[in-house]
């Protein structure tokens, strides 16, 4: 029988393990850095914006506000091509040509040529953008604060990551999406991150504290209105946005998109409670999802020793209909159904995880209290087929605190995953994604737009 976290091993498996480390160090820290020449907002010759940032290494995406999106991938030096959807690269439905002006710093222009349609030119727009280093505590957070056309001074909103690792100053598309409409952007790399000193954390307090003392150097700046200082907070950046606010006056307002209004431990219980109830499981399959989840909980959260009771679990869960249907989902039982690493090796894994006096993510963390006390503007963004962020749970949650007459507006897009994203697919976990649901930019841009006192 196939264990999963079995107690099963080989002599060799060390040596796996130290390749296996090799490998992922390697994969870590040894891509290719994202190439950030062409970074910016283009506005087409019939008037529409494109902004441009990498995916990955070479490779670039393009937004527009009637939330399509895809993929650029390179051809040569400076043309790119891309395909229908979210990802695809064939058949190719555009090409991209970068070209440098006479006269212009580097690529200034594109050609934009849909497959079977007339191409286009487009400019990008002269946003100017200062490069910093923000003090925070012992860290310095590298930072990039784009700035829009007109007089200072500017409302600025700082872009509050999501969990990955990528640097924000590098592949964040908002700052011109927002800059592009008359607000001026800061985008920071979060500790461990891009060009930030520190250890990568996913611990909300630490995180926030960092938002602050952005916060708090934006307040020097002659280029932003010390008054109307705004926070975007992105998935994890949820919790993360709201937390800062409530440590600091100075935040004028809160923008929260797909961002959860529950604990951790609810956000992961929903990764699989979502993809058992697309998949047409009933109560007694979530009812023995939750008693293995509960005992992880145990472990992770409060450092019971029932590791044996969660191996026996697991064996009696294996080969279970429900037990493969949640492998992979968005959580930790869904990690656990999908991998083969013996018990030993996890309990290595989280004696590492937990070292030291820092916490690497509060699982217990709850956001309600906190939000419930803030008295700032607020706009929540969900998609209705989220499955990783619990979005009617979160919803509910804040519903409570508007009708006790908190500042809170909420809007969902029905049909969008996570990221607003709409998609194709039957399987939860199987899903091509398509672009962003019409209307999701021009609703963040609009929103910030009205709460700096812009017109329409």
């Amino acid at each position: 029988m196939r264990r999963i976290f079995g107690k099963k091993g080989c002599a060799g498996c060390l040596v796996l393990v130290a390749i296996a480390a090799a490998i992922g160090w390697f994969t870590l820290f040894r891509t290719a850095a994202p190439d950030t020449r062409f970074n910016g907002a283009y506005r087409l010759d019939d008037g529409r914006l494109v902004m441009i940032a990498p995916l990955e290494g070479k490779v670039l995406r393009y937004r527009m506000m009637d939330g399509s999106s895809s993929a650029l991938w390179p051809v040569s030096d400076a043309s790119y091509e891309s395909g229908p959807g979210w990802q695809d690269r064939e058949p190719t439905e555009l090409t991209v040509d970068f070209v440098v002006p006479p006269g212009h710093r580097p690529f200034t222009e594109l050609r934009w040529q849909p497959a079977g349609g007339p191409a286009q030119s487009g400019r990008r727009i002269d946003l100017p953008e200062i490069f910093s280093t923000i003090p925070a505590g012992e860290l310095e957070l590298r930072s990039k604060l784009v700035l829009p056309l007109g007089r200072p001074p500017f409302p600025v909103v700082v872009l509050v990551h999501g969990s990955g690792a990528e640097s924000a100053v590098d592949t964040y598309f908002m700052p011109y999406l927002f800059a592009a409409h008359g607000i001026a952007v800061l985008s920071y790399d979060k500790r461990g991150t891009g060009g930030s000193t520190g250890r990568y954390s996913q611990n909300f307090h630490l995180l926030s504290d960092d938002t602050v003392a952005v916060v708090e150097w934006l307040r020097t700046r002659p280029e932003i209105d010390r008054d109307l200082i705004h926070l975007a907070g992105y998935s994890q950046g949820g919790w993360i946005a709201p937390l800062a606010a409530s440590k600091t006056d100075a935040v004028s307002s809160l923008l929260i998109n797909y961002g959860p209004m529950v604990p951790i431990t609810e956000e992961d219980r929903w990764g699989y409670r979502y993809v058992l109830q697309k998949k047409g499981f009933g109560g007694d399959a979530l009812a023995e999802a939750d008693r293995i989840n509960e005992v992880m909980g145990a472990i992770v959260d409060r450092g019971e020793d029932r590791w044996d009771e969660l191996e026996d679990l697991l064996d009696r869960a294996e080969g279970a209909d429900w037990f493969a249907a949640v492998a992979g989902s968005d959580s930790m039982l869904g990690f656990v159904a999908s991998t083969k690493m013996p018990m030993w090796m996890a309990r290595l894994y989280y004696r590492w995880v937990t070292r030291g006096d820092e916490v690497m993510a509060d699982r217990l963390y709850d956001p309600f209290p906190v939000v419930a006390k803030l008295d700032i503007s607020s706009l929540w963004i969900f998609g209705g087929e989220d499955s990783s962020m619990p979005t009617a749970d979160s919803i509910a949650k804040l519903e409570v605190l508007r009708r006790e007459g908190r500042p809170i507006e909420v809007e969902l897009f029905p049909e969008a995953e996570h990221g607003i994203l709409l998609f194709e697919g039957d399987d939860p976990l199987d899903r091509r994604f398509l672009g962003y649901a019409p209307g999701y930019l021009d609703l963040q841009v609009r929103w910030l737009r009205e709460r700096s006192g812009l017109e329409p």
